[in-house]
């Protein structure tokens, strides 16, 4: 009776990529580009490497999970993204790119008979981030789409919030409101990731249970709770 979802991180490969630099963004002198944190990242333009996704997404539908959720499909954030090459750049928005990657790959991971969805930004939905990544490009071709709606990640002023990490509730009500409007009439189901973890502030169980109850409001089709650790604050799942 257990559900699984098999999470593929896609572009940020640091073990693909320096094992096999084809696949690879390079830097101008020929070498493997890498990020403010040292890890090397998988050239979204690369068509071979598409296909290398959708072998990792063949192989654990095949070992029994109902769900292929791609994970960092995106174009790099961080690190000096001046020196980046792209091998076989085409001359197309970055978010033409991603959802042509994402048709792909969803088309032939339904082949084996799973889902298939995708992690995003939680300010995805609110404007063009520049990293390929817009819900309603995307939305069409999954059958989730699950926003990274962590409040400790809005800025000042964002959704005119002096403080989204002080709001937890309210911050992402505010952020999903964003995603309704972009996946409307779309396939896709909205399910968001929430925080259980402390960043800039300490996070109780009544922020984790606000949160829970912004994304039950907001009509989501479920919700999953995030923590590095893997520590979470279950008593926030059985209700007040």
């Amino acid at each position: 009776g257990t559900y699984l979802i098999g999470r593929i991180v896609c572009f940020e490969d640091p073990v693909v990529a320096a094992k096999q630099p084809k696949f690879a963004i390079r830097t101008s002198d020929g070498g493997v580009w890498r990020n403010r944190a040292g890890l090397a990242w998988a050239n979204p333009y690369n068509r071979e490497y598409w296909d290398y996704i959708v072998d990792v997404g063949t192989a654990a539908a095949r070992a029994g999970f109902d769900e292929i959720q791609l994970d960092y499909v995106r174009f790099p954030t961080d690190g000096d993204l001046s020196s980046a090459v792209f091998p076989g750049k085409r001359a197309e928005p970055a978010a033409a790119t991603i959802a042509s990657f994402v048709q792909y790959v969803s088309k032939r991971l339904r082949a084996e008979h799973v889902r298939v969805s995708a992690d995003v930004f939680g300010l995805s939905a609110a404007r063009d981030l520049g990293i390929g990544q817009l819900p309603r490009r995307i939305g069409p071709y999954l059958d989730a789409v699950y926003p990274m709606v962590y409040p400790s990640h809005y800025a000042s002023g964002e959704y005119r919030l002096p403080d989204p990490n002080a709001r937890p509730g309210l911050t992402v009500a505010r952020s999903l409101a964003d995603f309704r409007d972009r996946l409307r009439g779309q396939r896709a189901k909205l399910i968001p990731w929430l925080q259980d973890f402390s960043l800039g502030r300490t996070y109780t169980i009544e922020d984790v249970r606000a949160q829970i109850a912004a994304a039950r409001a907001a009509g989501s089709a479920g919700f999953m709770l995030w923590n590095a650790g893997g520590v979470y604050t279950s008593d926030a799942l059985r209700g007040p």
